[in-house]
C-alpha cells in the first residue's frame, strides 16, 4: 500500500447547469456526510473550502491523484468539474504544531 500524501485540489464547474445540480445536491448533506462521501481507502477530503466564485479547493490526503479522482467519480462529482490536484509536501497546521524543524519541498532540486 503506498503511503497517504497531502494534495491541495482547485476545482471548477464544467458549466453553470453543472453547479446549479452539485449546489442543490449538496445543500441537503451535512458536513460529516459530505466528507463519508469523499472517503476511499485511497483518499479523501480533510478540508474544503468554496465561495460563490468558479473556482473552489480541497485538501487531500490520498495515496495519489489517481486515487482523488476515482474517490470524485464514486461520488458523482466527476462529471460536474474540472480538478487539478497538486501534491503538497509541506503541511503544517495551527492545529497540530511541532517544535521540530519544517519538511522543505525540494525546490532547487536535488542535493548534490
Amino acid at each position: 500500500m503506498d503511503q497517504k500524501k497531502h494534495f491541495i485540489c482547485t476545482h471548477t464547474w464544467n458549466n453553470q447547469e453543472a453547479r446549479i445540480e452539485a449546489l442543490n445536491f449538496m445543500k441537503q448533506m451535512t458536513d460529516k456526510e459530505f466528507f463519508d462521501l469523499l472517503r476511499t481507502e485511497k483518499a479523501e477530503t480533510l478540508q474544503h473550502w468554496m465561495g460563490e466564485d468558479d473556482f473552489f479547493f480541497c485538501h487531500w490526503f490520498a495515496e495519489s491523484e489517481d486515487a482523488i479522482y476515482e474517490s470524485l467519480e464514486n461520488s458523482g462529482f466527476s462529471s460536474l468539474m474540472i480538478t487539478l490536484p497538486s501534491e503538497m509536501p509541506r503541511f503544517v497546521t495551527q492545529y497540530d504544531i511541532k517544535e521540530s524543524v519544517m519538511d522543505s519541498p525540494n525546490i532547487i532540486g536535488p542535493e548534490t
